[in-house]
């Protein structure tokens, strides 16, 4: 997302309360989501100009591909947020709704780091790409502020203060509903899991190698 307006890029990781972001720009702006092209948030058929959601562009890709020129890139006030990269396999998962078991999804659906549709972010596999591709391109960081889904309102408060002069309520949406039929039954409400409780050790393990620069980087664990 490129706010010109605010001389502000906000590189959306899917899965990491982007839309929620991006509706705090359009509120400022005065625009609906239906309004939201302006700032690069529209689809694309196109592959040579990025992804299906131009959206979802890498922090690189913005100058790769012609969307802002690299002085304005260097210019510009670069933002991002990471999340826990177990919660957030959970949360594509649940999203998604796949027919299939959570266990067949960790170790057979997400594509081997070595293939070209994975190395080229192709598509949806480009929600499953690891968080720093996003942001890094070899060691070095490419946004100002990497903010946690986990902080989410004091970061964004923070961001908000930067680029707008002022704090800006965070508006929710796209929320995943994905609920436990069994919790729902003993108490007659519904309760959403936790993300641990879709895990075993097998793929609690194959999701740390994975994801294991995250980890790394963003100093995350499974807790």
């Amino acid at each position: 997302m490129i706010s010109h307006q605010h001389r502000c890029i906000f590189v959306h990781i899917p899965k990491v309360a982007g839309q929620s972001i991006e509706s705090a720009f359009l509120n400022e702006l005065s625009l609906t989501w239906e309004e939201r092209a302006p700032l690069l948030l529209k689809k694309n058929s196109n592959p040579k100009k990025g992804p299906p959601r131009l959206a979802h562009l890498t922090a690189s890709e913005y100058v790769q591909l012609g969307y802002i020129t690299p002085e304005q890139f260097h210019d510009y006030y670069k933002f991002s947020f990471v999340r826990n990269p177990w919660s957030r396999l959970v949360s594509e998962y649940t999203y998604k709704q796949h027919p299939f078991s959570f266990k067949h999804f960790v170790l057979d659906y997400l594509p081997s780091c070595d293939s070209d549709d994975y190395q080229n972010h192709i598509g949806n596999l480009r929600h499953l790409v690891p968080q720093h591709c996003f942001l890094y391109e070899g060691n070095d960081c490419l946004v100002d502020t990497v903010g946690k889904f986990e902080n989410l309102m004091n970061d964004f408060e923070t961001i908000s203060q930067r680029v707008f002069g002022h704090v800006v309520d965070l508006p929710y949406r796209n929320k995943t509903t994905k609920r436990h039929p069994l919790l729902e039954k003993l108490i007659g409400k519904k309760v959403k899991p936790s993300y641990q409780s879709y895990f075993d050790n097998e793929t609690v393990e194959f999701v740390a190698d994975f994801y294991k620069r995250d980890i790394e980087l963003f100093k995350y664990q499974f807790e």
